[in-house]
């Protein structure tokens, strides 16, 4: 079994941000703020449900897109990097981010994107991340696939390699950290509500929180190899109170149907806290559906990770 990234050494890491006054000057390092949400739904079933509003920590790089990204760019400074790579698709948020902390911290960045079909000005995302400075590369799908865990063609000087949605340790300890930075009290919560990709962040956060807290996972993707995968990621984690809801992703990765849809929009007009339909969206409607059931029993208190990535709703006509 594989050490842990350590938990404690994230106290160190965080006074290294620190000195970094473009990143406080930001308001990326300022505490994260929780707020109540009054949902009928919620009340019906006596669950109480806050928001961890990590969306809100800045207008572009919002939710845990930099907490994967962090600690990876301190890691490049160690190695004297001034290029940082990674890889994404044509609504990526993870390289959307990337883009605008490299011209923040005066970094090249560049990014592989999936598709060789596709141009900057597929989306509002990319043609963003290259107003950022990002150098984009158009790559078929097969290639890649190969990438993955296989960047030997793409080492170069100088080039520090980010996995695709910031997925190794280091963003897996950043995810982590995202509970640091709360005025949260966790102690007082039963369940944590999270969105999961590559399962990253959902890994961080298991890695951070009381054992006695349940963490549940509503996966964006489709399959249940979702979560064999999992459970092969969280067995270096020993015993762990976690589970992954597999009936919410509503047709797929950045798939919809019309319920997800009209649910984001009254949720919105309702409580005045917007989400998307690729992840938060699904979690909030999966957390709809649970409340009251023996996963989330009455009585329960749920903190709701809200992972930002509101520019991708662009991509479904949202503003």
């Amino acid at each position: 079994m594989s050490s842990l990234p350590a938990i404690d050494s994230i106290p160190a890491l965080e006074r290294e941000l620190s000195a970094y006054s473009t990143l406080d000057d930001a308001g990326l390092l300022a505490p994260i703020e929780v707020q109540g949400v009054e949902f009928p739904p919620f009340a019906e079933h006596q669950v109480n449900v806050d928001v961890l509003r990590a969306d809100q920590l800045h207008s572009v790089i919002s939710g845990n897109k930099w907490f994967k990204l962090k600690y990876n760019f301190l890691q490049a400074r160690h190695l004297n990097c001034d290029e940082l790579l990674s890889f994404g698709g044509a609504w990526s948020n993870h390289l959307h981010a990337l883009a605008f902390v490299g011209q923040m911290l005066g970094m090249r960045t560049h990014g592989i994107v999936r598709g060789d079909e596709l141009t900057i000005d597929s989306s509002p995302m990319l043609r963003e991340a290259h107003q950022y400075g990002m150098e984009l590369e158009f790559v078929s799908r097969r290639q890649f696939r190969n990438y993955r865990g296989q960047y030997d063609d793409l080492l170069q000087d100088k080039r520090y390699v980010i996995p695709e949605g910031g997925d190794n340790d280091l963003g897996m300890l950043g995810a982590a950290s995202l509970l640091f930075q709360t005025k949260a009290k966790l102690e007082d919560y039963s369940h944590v509500l999270v969105a999961v990709g590559t399962g990253c962040t959902f890994a961080g956060l298991r890695l951070a929180l009381p054992d006695h807290i349940t963490l549940i996972g509503v996966s964006a993707l489709k399959g249940a190899w979702v979560k064999q995968a999992m459970a092969e990621r969280l067995s270096r984690f020993g015993e762990q109170n976690w589970m992954l809801d597999l009936d919410h992703h509503c047709g797929g990765f950045a798939r919809t149907d019309q319920r997800l849809l009209s649910f984001v929009a009254n949720f919105g007009d309702n409580t005045g806290l917007y989400l998307e339909p690729v992840y938060t969206g699904k979690v909030m409607l999966a957390l709809q559906d649970l409340a009251g059931s023996d996963v989330v029993p009455p009585g329960s208190r749920v903190l709701f990770i809200h992972s930002g990535g509101l520019q991708g709703a662009r991509g479904f006509g949202a503003n």
